[in-house]
């Protein structure tokens, strides 16, 4: 299978419908991102072998934390996470993680935008 095509695999199962008009929103835009994040992205980083889809939810989740991400890039990994299997409370287990390297401000920051989602989306 061409890394495309196992990059719509991978976010179909991580994200749903909500994954790939999310891609497809950035394809509009930027076609030339999208083919980046769609082939390396998700058709070679995220089909690796070794790990699962769920601790590759934890990591993801634990950068984006500690980088500081303002909001869009959690929500949308908040949301894969819970509908690959990983619960609220390993959630709220790696954003307390996170503090002690992030600090609190990003740790609080992610924390809310969690709190978002919980109170608007279902799995």
């Amino acid at each position: 299978m061409e890394k495309a095509q196992l990059g719509w695999k991978q976010i179909e199962e991580m994200a749903g419908e909500a994954g790939i008009e999310a891609m497809k929103a950035v394809e509009a835009f930027s076609p030339r991102l999208a083919k980046l994040a769609l082939e390396f992205g998700y058709g070679d980083v995220y089909a690796g072998e070794a790990l699962d889809l769920k601790q590759r939810a934890l990591i993801t989740l634990s950068s984006l934390i500690t980088q500081g991400d303002q909001g869009r890039g959690l929500t949308y990994h908040y949301k894969a996470a819970l509908r690959v299997g990983v619960s609220k409370e390993e959630i709220l287990e790696v954003i307390n993680h996170c503090s002690a390297y992030a600090g609190f401000p990003k740790a609080i920051h992610a924390l809310f935008v969690f709190k978002q989602v919980c109170d608007e989306y279902t799995p």
